[in-house]
């Protein structure tokens, strides 16, 4: 796995678990100064995206047995928000989080 992906993952545990950089730090190994540098680094880099729509990610939990299919889904916009809902949302419902989100 590339470093960029790796930091990718550990980010977006901080954010699942709402940790601090140095609890992640302690978590990963990282300094905290550097995964605060790359947390800065890729919303740059996703902000210089061309917008154009939001461009949605689905990501399963690997935890999660495969033959039950998730009750979750982490959507992921083109400007790094992410959006955790049941899989089974109304898609209208979804549509203004996602516009409500996308504002802030």
């Amino acid at each position: 796995m590339d470093r960029r992906r790796q930091i990718q993952q550990w980010l977006a545990i901080r954010e699942r678990d709402g940790l601090t950089y140095r609890e992640l730090s302690r978590r990963v190994g990282v300094p905290a100064n550097t995964l605060a540098h790359w947390a800065w680094r890729l919303r740059r880099d996703a902000a210089d995206r061309p917008s154009g729509g939001s461009e949605f990610i689905e990501l399963i939990d690997p935890s999660a047995p495969h033959d039950t299919p998730s009750s979750r889904v982490e959507i992921v916009t083109r400007s790094d928000r992410r959006v955790i809902v049941d899989a089974h949302i109304d898609v209208a419902v979804l549509t203004r989080i996602l516009l409500a989100v996308e504002r802030c």
